[in-house]
């Protein structure tokens, strides 16, 4: 991550190595430096910029970390403004600012302050070693020489009405590093009896194929792990990867034998509702922790085959989010409280059958 041969100080400069292009009218120098450098030239001004969404930063933090821990991880460029600060010279390729000259930030807001907020808790832990992996993260950016105010907002704008947030699936398809993830990619491709094309991989839900990628990711989760979400403790292991990975494979294939045959159809049926799988996989979960000497097949057969999926059925109203009346359809958008209440009124039904 070393990039010194980038950015150095020279007669009370800093000084970038860059190429300059043009990309359309406008004059645009591309920059590899680092976080260290950006934070000595950065400048947010509001009039071009959001308010900040400390979620969003908080998301980007453990993404960033994620990489601090050796993993391979993706920045697009940041974008800022001149603004008439800072010199181009063509025949060094250098692009110098004096320390006292700030770029405006147009696109990177969020990424930037996720630095900020890491650089505060490594200093408060004292923890050199990473707050200088931090400080030397290599980043590529774009600085646009000569916007008027109203292409900086314009420029600002049509970056984020047209940015597409990665979601869940595809991350869960193509993160590494993640055991779990792993599994659901086994499954997808090689599951012994359901075709890949029941899975959706690139899409954040579907409503005509049994699952997306991160609803699989969440089952194996709750099946294995009793858990109902990504960031809570995991115990899958290298050891016990092939057990997690069967307990999957026959949970999905008992759920396809013991779901009604047209239960593909989400108006009819609520049992492919994402939150309703998990809930599934969660009474699994419970009911073999409850019952060890009991195959997994009898706890779809004597609830889950037996119970009337439908929107008819006036259980759910206590079990439900909400229900439209007009539609006459059941909502289970609350994946905890759905995956609480569904999960523990499935085991007492089992309990009460034995």
């Amino acid at each position: 991550m070393d990039l010194s041969f980038a950015s150095k100080r020279k007669n009370n400069y800093l000084t970038l190595t860059g190429i300059r292009g043009r990309q359309f009218t406008h004059n645009v120098i591309s920059i590899q430096c680092t976080v260290n450098d950006i934070l000595k030239f950065l400048e947010v001004k509001r009039e071009v910029q959001r308010e900040k969404d400390d979620n969003k930063i908080s998301s980007i933090a453990k993404y960033i970390q994620y990489g601090l821990d050796g993993n391979d991880i993706y920045f697009p460029p940041l974008i800022f403004s001149a603004r008439n600060q800072g010199i181009y010279e063509e025949e060094t390729y250098e692009y110098k600012l004096s320390l006292d000259e700030r770029l405006v930030i147009l696109d990177g807001q969020h990424r930037i302050e996720a630095f900020k907020m890491l650089k505060k808790r490594l200093e408060s832990r004292n923890d050199t070693v990473n707050l200088e992996k931090v400080n030397s993260f290599p980043l590529t950016i774009q600085i646009y020489e000569n916007l008027t105010l109203e292409q900086e907002r314009q420029l600002f704008t049509d970056i984020n009405a047209n940015a597409a947030v990665v979601n869940n699936s595809l991350l869960v398809m193509y993160k590494e590093g993640d055991l779990y993830g792993r599994l659901v990619r086994e499954i997808v491709y090689r599951h012994p009896t359901i075709p890949e094309d029941l899975f959706e991989t690139r899409l954040r839900n579907t409503r005509s194929k049994l699952m997306t990628a991160y609803t699989l990711y969440l089952v194996a989760l709750a099946l294995n792990d009793g858990a109902y979400d990504r960031e809570q403790r995991k115990t899958i292991n290298e050891n016990n990867y092939a057990l997690y990975k069967q307990n999957t494979e026959d949970f999905l294939t008992l759920l396809r034998k013991y779901a009604p045959v047209d239960a593909f159809d989400r108006d009819k049926y609520v049992i492919f509702y994402p939150n309703v799988i998990t809930a599934i996989a969660k009474y699994v979960h419970e009911a073999r922790k409850k019952y060890p000497d009991k195959d997994m097949e009898v706890f779809f057969e004597k609830v889950v085959g037996k119970i009337n999926w439908s929107h008819k059925n006036k259980q759910f109203s206590s079990l439900a989010t909400s229900y439209n009346p007009q539609k006459k359809k059941y909502k289970f958008g609350v994946r905890g409280k759905t995956n609480r209440l569904v999960s523990e009124f499935l085991l007492n039904m089992y309990s009460g059958k034995k």
